[in-house]
């Protein structure tokens, strides 16, 4: 507790602060000699308990208890007289005093006063959390209810009564707009927000547009989603308050960005919020759905969206095509080039698009059911009905129908051809153009799909040696050959053939080919000579 004691007496005052010390150790003490002094101390320190005589020079102790009330200071005053005289006793009652002690003052009073004080201050502390509690809940259970009526009035099942209850609130007179917002969690974020907070981001972010509200759908949709609504009052959707939007949208985007990504979208303008929400948070949602094109970075308007006419079925018949020939590549290249004409510039409805992917991949299942192994088959069936319709983003799509395309591909090859020799074929290629790089059997395997232990046993079958036996072989045979060219240092070649250590190539080397890099290059430099 904060103590000030007042007396014009030195030694009362210092006596005072000594028993107080003594008395409760923990307490902060602080003395002023008059009244004027005491009041800058009381601005000062704030004083829980005060102490004072009543008859000092300058301002005594009632006009002090006095000027305390009228600047609204709230604190407990004990007056300490040596006069015990009613009249002094009533009116420091009257302005207020908590309590009146007689000097000398006996310890048990000042003990027992300051603990009467302590147990008010513990009561009025608990009173005064109770009290916030209560509001805090008051205030959540306002908002809790405000939303829900939001909600179902924007969504179309608002009950008569609850319209009524609406034309309350005088800013939904107001001009404004709806801002639809998704935060699409990372699969390996591994967090879950608090819907409270994320819409608390929203509607602090917002604010600075315009007069907001934001209310939190509840929970988290399918597929790891949180999404809210924000009403914000605008007089005017100018090209500035675009740009503003954009910012606000780009800051809101670094925010969450730990968590995922988040995108919005933003519905026409409408004179009423009242009147006009409902269908601007309808056309909020569908503008959303096109941040699927990554060039929107996050935010579209909902008129910036262009109307068009459902696009017709497209042709996929050079896709189907090139399938069967050898070029995996121009397989990528007409694929891209059918769904980018698909897509219509971003036009085009993602879920039209999404729809026109799976078809296709459908179709290729269908017309090589006899040919395809079920793996492949099943492969296909499942990210047409499950992996496509789950992509949140154009480039997503392009992903998994690129690696899809690619597993068909190869299953139709290795149909015309036996399928272990192909795929040597392509692992001796592969390592053949790779030497200078980490080559392990985990990683071969994994580009090329297949388990480590049977795709060893393929490499065996077929060279003879074990995988890293081939490896070895390959290298050292690209290093007689960058030897031979004489253009080369020693540790150049070293790197060249995936030998960070030179000391341990030059070791490898011997071992295999019975002499030292130096020695080889030596002794072919001796036979060119001599020829």
């Amino acid at each position: 507790m904060r103590i000030l004691i007042v007396d014009d007496e030195p030694r009362h005052l210092r006596g005072m602060v000594n028993l107080i010390g003594r008395l409760r150790p923990e307490d902060q003490v602080v003395a002023a000699k008059d009244g004027l002094s005491a009041m800058e101390l009381v601005k000062a320190h704030g004083p829980e308990a005060i102490l004072t005589d009543i008859r000092m020079p300058g301002m005594d102790g009632l006009e002090f208890l006095e000027r305390l009330k009228v600047e609204g200071i709230k604190t407990r005053v004990v007056m300490v007289s040596a006069y015990n005289l009613f009249e002094y006793a009533q009116k420091a009652v009257r302005h207020g005093a908590f309590d009146y002690l007689l000097k000398p003052v006996e310890i048990e009073k000042i003990a027992e006063v300051l603990s009467r004080i302590d147990l008010q201050l513990t009561a009025e502390q608990q009173q005064c959390r109770e009290e916030e509690e209560l509001q805090h809940r008051l205030k959540l259970a306002s908002s809790a209810y405000l939303s829900r009526l939001i909600l179902s009035w924007l969504n179309g099942s608002a009950a008569p009564e609850e319209l009524e209850e609406l034309n309350c609130y005088e800013w939904l007179r107001e001009s404004g707009v709806a801002v639809y917002s998704e935060l699409r969690h990372r699969r390996d974020s591994g967090e879950q927000q608090d819907s409270g907070s994320f819409a608390r981001s929203l509607e602090q972010a917002w604010s600075e547009w315009g007069e907001a509200i934001t209310v939190p759908l509840s929970g988290m949709m399918e597929d790891g989603v949180q999404a809210a609504v924000t009403l914000i009052t605008l007089e005017a959707l100018t090209q500035g308050k675009r740009e503003e939007a954009r910012y606000i949208a780009q800051s809101l985007a670094a925010e969450w960005a730990h968590a995922g990504q988040l995108a919005h979208g933003i519905g026409p303008q409408c004179h009423s919020l009242l009147a006009g929400a409902p269908q601007s948070y309808l056309a909020a949602r569908t503008a959303n759905s096109y941040n699927f094109y990554d060039f929107r970075q996050g935010l579209l308007f909902a008129d910036e969206l262009i109307s068009t006419p459902g696009a017709g079925a497209p042709d996929w018949g050079r896709l189907y095509e090139v399938l069967k020939m050898d070029d995996a590549a121009l397989v990528q290249e007409v694929c891209a080039e059918t769904v980018y004409q698909l897509a219509d510039a971003g036009q085009a409805s993602p879920m039209l698009l999404k729809e026109q992917a799976s078809l296709m991949l459908l179709q290729i299942r269908s017309d090589h059911q006899d040919i395809l192994d079920k793996k492949t088959g099943q492969m296909l069936t499942d990210t047409a009905t499950m992996l496509i319709r789950s992509c949140s983003s154009y480039q997503e799509l392009m992903t998994k129908l690129n690696h899809a395309l690619r597993e068909a591909h190869l299953a139709l090859a290795l149909s015309r051809q036996d399928k272990s020799e192909v795929v040597i074929a392509e692992c001796l290629g592969w390592i053949q153009g790779h030497t200078k790089e980490n080559l392990t059997l985990e990683r071969a395997a994994e580009h090329f799909h297949f388990n480590p232990s049977y795709f060893s046993t393929l490499i065996k079958s077929r060279t003879g040696k074990t995988f890293s036996e081939h490896v070895t072989a390959v290298r050292m045979k690209r290093a007689k050959e960058l030897l031979a060219a004489e253009q080369f240092r020693v540790y150049e070649i070293s790197l060249e053939c995936g030998f960070q250590d030179t000391k341990y190539f030059c070791r490898v080397f011997k071992k295999y080919h019975g002499m030292s890099p130096k020695a080889y290059k030596h002794a072919l430099s001796q036979r060119k000579r001599e020829a």
